[in-house]
């Protein structure tokens, strides 16, 4: 009988002894860096390479959090988990023209950081260089037009699973958002207030965010179902095939541009 993934105690048990598996296997993978082709050019897989460690080092780091008791204090780095999932998948289905965007967007980031600094007129040293803004030569509306949009892509995760049919990843996002952000979730986790103006301070967060929990291997195993077909022998290909059974989760979790 297949198993029946739910935000449960019963799936966290087996999170909890998959996870650690997917990671390992993930590390001995990139290890190897040998490419099954050479479609990837090497500056498009040395951002996949370092975002896949990334995503598996904050895992790693997800893990140790909630072994320690820490529950919403973790959120920030679930939203990096989605995200960066996404983003794998995202600049390998995109190739050059994904990576010409990132390079756009991160010379776009470096300026405005810059101008910020001087606007306030901070010192910066003579050496610091931003570099210049970036000219891919492009020569038609067209190339532009995709251009523009694969920035926003990049740069708005909303426009990100528009794009590959997945729309309700955002709620899901904007709500671990609230907790990388000063709201009244963050207060609410740790306080409450009855009807007589008496308020209760906790120690530990009042919610479990169990389904956060769950939820970490999917994640995990997009950005695995994406990288291990790039990479010599496909080396995770029966460990993400198992652990998607074990887990009873479609064998197929990446996520399609439509």
């Amino acid at each position: 009988m297949t198993f029946a993934y739910r935000a449960d105690e019963r799936t966290a048990k087996r999170v909890r002894a998959i996870l650690p598996k997917l990671i390992a296997g993930a590390n001995e993978a990139i290890t190897v860096q040998s490419l099954a082709s050479g479609e990837v050019s090497s500056s498009v897989f040395a951002v996949l390479a370092g975002w896949w460690r990334f995503t598996n080092r904050t895992a790693e780091a997800l893990l140790a959090l909630y072994d320690s008791g820490f529950t919403v204090e973790a959120s920030p780095l679930m939203r990096n988990l989605v995200n960066h999932a996404y983003a794998v998948n995202w600049l390998a289905d995109n190739g050059e023209d994904g990576y010409r965007a990132l390079i756009d967007e991160s010379y776009e980031s470096r300026r405005k950081l810059r101008d910020n600094l001087q606007a306030l007129k901070w010192q910066l040293p003579e050496n610091v260089d931003i570099g210049e803004a970036p000219d891919f030569g492009f020569t038609s509306e067209e190339e532009k037009k995709r251009h523009r949009r694969l920035c926003g892509e990049l740069s708005n995760f909303e426009n990100m699973v528009k794009a590959y049919g997945s729309p309700m990843m955002y709620p899901v996002y904007r709500n671990l958002s609230s907790f990388s952000h000063t709201t009244d979730l963050t207060a609410a986790a740790f306080v409450s207030i009855d009807d007589e103006d008496q308020v209760t301070i906790y120690e530990n967060g009042r919610h479990d965010r169990l389904a956060d929990f769950c939820w970490m291997p999917v994640p995990l195993l997009q950005a695995a179902s994406v990288m291990s077909p790039l990479l010599k022998g496909n080396p995770m290909k029966r460990q993400i095939s198992e652990a998607c059974r074990d887990l009873g989760l479609p064998d197929d979790l990446v996520a399609k541009r439509v």
